[in-house]
Order: structure tokens, then sequence, then C-alpha cells
């Protein structure tokens, strides 16, 4: 159960990024400083891709869950759902067409997506108190986790706008950890 739970965090995970000196000139430079870094758009593809993998397993909550854990997956789908649609609308802003795809870039990342897949799949197996257990611990996990990370993209971006978005995103990451913690404690307690 650990692993899966670590699998689905490390692919939940934003990547650690270059710093803003490993830029190459073709990066965001004099030419277009509007234009996102390959470093940004990898940002916003992995936090897309977060987004989407939030939205999917609160609906999968909302399925398989007990009561409390049902409103909470019902608050994730909900807020990812929306903070989707403001990254959508920044990446269109900034010159791209479509958020690229999130690419793992080592074989460790595609195992951990393998495994992820399949810790998902049975997710789906499980319902009620067994399903709310092991949905809740990916979630805490996954959390801390896209935490952590939206902090090193924060510091590894010099890009206003993004860096703006990002700690956007931060208070409903660390809103949806404190609900996923009291639910974990209190399995009667309320998901708002």
């Amino acid at each position: 159960m650990k692993l899966r739970a670590f699998a689905i965090i490390a692919a939940l995970a934003l990547p650690t990024l270059a710093s803003a000196d490993d830029k190459t000139p073709n990066d965001k430079t004099t030419e277009n400083a509007s234009k996102l870094s390959a470093d940004e758009v990898k940002i916003i593809a992995r936090l897309h891709h977060v987004n989407q993998m939030e939205i999917d397993l609160g609906k999968i909550a909302q399925k398989n869950g007990t009561a409390h854990v049902k409103s909470y997956g019902d608050m994730v789908e909900k807020d990812h759902k929306s903070a989707d649609a403001d990254l959508t609308a920044f990446a269109k802003k900034r010159g791209l067409k479509s958020i690229p795809a999130d690419k793992s870039d080592t074989d460790a990342e595609r195992q951990d997506q393998k495994d992820m897949t399949a810790a998902v799949a049975h997710l789906k197996t499980l319902k009620g108190a067994e399903f709310d257990k092991e949905f809740l611990n990916m979630m805490v996990t996954g959390h801390e986790q896209a935490i952590a990370r939206v902090d090193a993209a924060l510091n590894a971006t010099s890009d206003q706008d993004l860096q703006t978005l990002l700690k956007s995103v931060k208070p409903m990451l660390q809103r949806h950890l404190d609900e996923a913690r009291d639910l974990q404690k209190n399995p009667q307690a309320s998901a708002n």
C-alpha cells in the first residue's frame, strides 16, 4: 500500500527544475519576453497533469467513498477544475495553443507513472472505509509533495505571472491536505 501511495505522490509531484542560470538563449530571452521557457512549460505541463489526476481521483472518491469522503472528493474535483481553467487561460495568454503532455524524463519517473496507474486501478476496486483509508493516505502524501514541488517551482522561475499563478494554487493544495488529515483523524469530519 505504501508503495502505491509513494508512486502516486511521485507522479503528482512537480519535477525539480533547473535554475534560471541554466537557461539557453532559445529560452525566455530578449526576443520575446512573454514566451515561456522550456522549464516553465514543464511546470505548466506537470501542474496540468496534477489537476487532471486530482479531478479523476475526486470523481472516484465520489463514487467509491463514504459520505464524508464523497464530499471531499467533490471539493477536490471542483477546485482542480477551477485551477486547471486558470492554468489553461494563463498558458493560452502566454502563447501555448495547448498544454503539452507531462513527459517523464527518466526511467524512474516512467516506472512511477506505471505504479501510479496500477495504484489508481486498485483504488477503483475498493469501496467504503477501505477506499477511504487508502484514498486519504494518497491525498495527504500527494498534497504534501505537491506543495513542496510548487515551492521548488516558485524558486526555479523568474516569471512573475507564473509565480503569481503558483502562489494562488498553494492555499488550495494546503486546504486539501488539511481536510484529508482531518478526515483521517475523524472519518465523520465534514469536508468543506
